[in-house]
């Protein structure tokens, strides 16, 4: 008789992930558990069509307790236990079965590693990081969450193996640019109340990387920077990820626009303890290149490509938890690139350019590039190269859009055929089809007013800057004021602009 599997979710407000959940979770497990914690749109809806356990959870503020109803609720064997917003990849749906039943013989397995792809859906599905987490586990009472927020899976009898399933990997859309935000604002208010309910150093301490990644999502880099220098003068170790915090203070430096000796000296300090994590070589060569500084740059970046066929050749093992470092891949060769072009050299530029855009095919300044790079090549041969990455219908849009001042009439006209958005306008421009163009560049125009005038509309004061005041003219308040949507918000705005007269006099 085979093994029972039983996946498990808690839910608020999931009704854009759930349907991806449950029909991955319906091609590996027998049993599928959702504790809902006080939804209003249709999770528990969805849940219930598609034949889930259903159960209900009053939210405490408090993850692990909520995970751990949940396990309660499950009967099978092993339970996998992915958030909503993460999924098997589909290589993993057909073989997780097959796996379980092999790792289920040696009684001493406990738990499994499975490779979790961090991806940015707003970001045309890019793959950021990498990292090892345990989502499938057996059944047992000793095995249970831990941690208000971040939680994480302990087993209080720790005489169990947790071992990496190198077959089984998951797609994380959760920390993807319009979600990330919102979950950061949420989670906050929570991390700083167990803060300060925290007794012991220790609760303290665990909770510092949160608050460091929270205010670094947020863009207080000050804060950031505080939290992740509390974590390593406080000694804290993350399995696998150990200079996660030096990495997300030089990133934080960075951003802040510190001084480039500032980040350069931070790096300094990472490398002398991680001295083979490219992630601080690929940093080196960003600041050196903002610095000016091309050749120093150009060494840094190959330096880091260096460290990363030993890292990847781990990592096929098993061997390392987290990979931060492939996040920073597209941005590492498109600075060769840019150096290369710099120096004269096209061929090596194009080179470094296309490998930017396999690792992130929607990496526009690469795309742009590559264009400059190859500028000379036949149209017909630039196009060939372009089709092994874009598809013409899909891509055409984001290809008119990025190469617009770069790209031939031949490519703007072949993969503007079918764009019918604004980015339309480019491919007619590059045709010398102006009239086409200028119908599209005015739908757009158009539109931008209405956003303009809606958004004034919401403003307590008129803005001063003077955009408005080019963007949307007298003669279109005259005209469109009247039985429109925006009538209402075009008044105003009119009345605006007559006070911000009267007082300027």
């Amino acid at each position: 008789m085979g093994i029972k599997i039983s996946a498990c979710v808690i839910t608020k407000n999931e009704e854009k992930n759930m349907p991806r959940w449950l029909a991955c979770m319906k091609r590996v497990a027998d049993e599928l558990i959702v504790v809902d914690t006080g939804s209003t749109d249709n999770t528990v809806k969805l849940a219930q069509e598609a034949g889930a356990k259903l159960y209900h959870f009053k939210w405490i503020n408090d993850f692990a307790a909520a995970k751990n109803y949940a396990i309660d609720q499950a009967t099978g064997d092993w339970i996998i236990f992915l958030d909503a917003d993460d999924v098997f990849t589909e290589a993993s749906q057909r073989s997780l079965r097959q796996e379980l039943e092999r790792y289920n013989k040696d009684k001493n397995i406990a738990c499994l590693l499975c490779r979790t792809l961090e991806v940015d859906k707003d970001n045309e599905w890019r793959v950021v990081s990498t990292s090892l987490l345990p989502r499938v586990f057996r059944r047992s009472p000793y095995i249970r969450y831990k941690g208000a927020i971040h939680e994480q899976l302990e087993n209080s009898q720790g005489n169990k193996k947790m071992v990496f399933a190198a077959s089984l990997e998951t797609i994380h859309t959760g920390y993807s640019s319009s979600i990330i935000r919102s979950k950061s604002e949420r989670n906050l208010p929570i991390l700083l109340q167990e803060l300060q309910n925290a007794t012991t150093e220790q609760e303290r301490r665990r909770l510092y990387p949160y608050l460091m990644d929270a205010y670094n999502t947020l863009g207080d880099y000050e804060k950031t920077i505080y939290y992740g220098e509390k974590c390593i003068s406080a000694g804290y170790q993350m399995i696998g990820g150990e200079g996660s915090f030096y990495e997300t203070i030089i990133m934080a430096m960075y951003n802040a626009g510190r001084p480039v000796d500032e980040v350069l000296n931070m790096i300094n300090r990472a490398e002398g303890e991680y001295p083979h994590e490219p992630f601080f070589a690929f940093t080196r060569g960003m600041a050196l290149e903002k610095d000016g500084d091309l050749l120093g740059a150009e060494q840094a970046v190959l330096h880091g490509l260096e460290l990363r066929k030993v890292q990847e050749d781990k990592l096929r093992q098993g061997i390392g938890i987290s990979d931060t470092s492939r996040g920073l891949l597209p941005y590492a060769y498109e600075r060769l690139g840019n150096i290369y072009y710099l120096k004269g050299d096209r061929a090596k530029a194009a080179e470094n350019y296309l490998l930017a855009l396999k690792e992130h095919k929607y990496q526009r300044d690469s795309l742009k590039g590559l264009c400059k790079a190859l500028g000379e090549i036949d149209d017909a041969e630039l196009i060939e190269l372009l089709n092994t990455l874009y598809d013409r219908d899909k891509d055409g849009a984001f290809i008119c859009r990025s190469v617009k001042g770069y790209g031939s009439q031949g490519v703007m006209a072949y993969y503007g055929k079918n764009v019918t958005g604004y980015e339309a306008s480019f491919a007619y421009m590059a045709g010398g089809r102006y009239d086409g163009a200028l119908v599209k560049l005015g739908e757009r125009y158009k539109e931008l007013i209405r956003y303009g005038v809606l958004s004034a509309n919401n403003m307590e004061k008129y803005p001063q800057d003077g955009y408005l005041n080019v963007l949307v003219s007298n003669e279109y308040l005259e005209r469109f004021g009247k039985n429109t949507k925006e009538a209402a918000a075009l008044k105003r705005l009119k009345n605006y602009r007559i006070n911000a007269e009267i007082d300027g006099k």
